[in-house]
């Protein structure tokens, strides 16, 4: 890449991130048991660059409105490494017969931040989707065989990352009944896989295998029209949450609709807050709804915005103060056995103040939210 490329990139990244406006994620003392995955912030409005979050950071992800679900009768195919590929090919194959390939450029290089990498998509299944993505630099994780993250661009999601020293292959199911056997290729000193399929095709499985067998297998939540998130990893014999979906939040704030979901199931328990324009969703991994903190896990930058986060159990109540000094109660929600709590907000840069309170009038947990714009 010359001079001028780089710093045509670097601008272009530069422009990106300011109009999204990242901030640091709200996972602190999330769970006492499990760890937060996930959290993204889509914007209704397409932009030139997608950011992406793997399991273990916090960052934007924008993406691309897809006009409808895709067709159960996609094709989609994962070619094995090629011992000839150039440095930095993750993976390549088709969807629905048109290539697709993933390139990561060296961490730091091509104007990527310090611990941070740049994700270039190439290929006709993309259509007109953003061609280049920041994406954390990849390293395996301690406790998920695969640390899969997400992008989306055009009509295609591509689900990749770095896998443990262990892992020898893993195997995809897809919701129309394709099997895809992934292969580790070597990213500057790690090892990654990816496949790419239509944005809001379903993922029914994806099992990591060593050596010697099987070593855990993760069923993903699959976002409605969008894209697969990863998070528990069970292993041989053990069961995740049952499944169970329920609104923890609504109404109309400021002359706006807003709405926010819990989803629990074998993937761990997600939630997505709509307000705005905008969505947000975090997904916390657990096998455990028990095992809750209370914690605010995502908030829009819509106007108006909405939070949403995990109670515990012995919650009764949440006071919300705005920037302003004046205070609504909220009342959790429970949802297959946990309790949860969304409400609206204004976006700035004023934070909103939350206490979560016991039946016997006891604070348990309180923070902030910046709903910046």
């Amino acid at each position: 890449m010359s001079v001028d490329e780089q710093r045509d990139l670097y601008e272009r990244l530069d422009r990106a991130v300011t109009a999204i406006s990242p901030r640091a994620a709200p996972v602190e003392s999330a769970m006492q048991r499990g760890r937060v995955i996930r959290l993204w912030r889509r914007s209704a409005v397409a932009a030139g660059v997608a950011a992406v979050v793997a399991a273990g950071v916090a960052v934007p992800l924008l993406r691309h409105a897809t006009g409808g679900p895709p067709s159960a009768l996609f094709t989609a195919t994962v070619l094995p490494p090629d011992p000839h590929a150039p440095p930095g090919l993750i993976a390549s194959g088709t969807v629905n017969g048109q290539d697709w390939q993933l390139v990561a450029g060296k961490p730091g290089s091509n104007g990527a931040p310090r611990g941070q990498q740049v994700i270039q998509t190439s290929g006709a299944a993309f259509g007109d989707g953003p061609p280049i993505t920041v994406s954390p630099a990849f390293r395996p994780s301690g406790q998920a065989p695969v640390l899969f993250g997400a992008l989306a661009a055009g009509p295609v999601q591509v689900q990749f990352g770095a896998v443990q020293a262990d892992v020898s292959y893993v195997t995809v199911r897809l919701g129309n009944g394709t099997a895809l056997t992934l292969h580790p290729a070597g990213v500057y000193g790690t090892r990654a896989v990816a496949f790419a399929i239509p944005v809001g095709a379903s993922v029914v499985s994806a099992t990591a295998y060593t050596q010697h067998g099987e070593i855990a297998t993760a069923i993903p939540f699959n976002e409605p029209g969008g894209t697969a998130s990863f998070g528990t990893w069970l292993r041989p014999g053990e069961h995740g949450l049952a499944r169970s979906a329920g609104r923890i939040g609504s109404g109309t704030y400021l002359g706006g609709d807003w709405s926010a979901t819990a989803y629990l199931g074998p993937w761990g328990i997600c939630l997505e807050g709509i307000a705005g324009g905008t969505s947000a969703d975090s997904c916390v991994d657990t096998t455990s709804a028990s095992a809750l903190h209370t914690n605010v896990l995502f908030w829009t930058s819509g106007a108006p915005a909405v939070a949403g986060g995990s109670a515990a159990a012995s919650v009764t109540r949440i006071v919300v103060t705005a920037p302003d000094g004046t205070t609504s109660q909220v009342n959790p929600v429970t949802v297959g056995g946990a309790k949860f709590f969304a409400f609206p907000m204004v976006k700035g840069l004023r934070p909103w103040k939350w206490t979560a309170y016991d039946g016997s009038g006891g604070a348990v947990a309180s923070s902030q939210v910046v709903p910046l714009s």
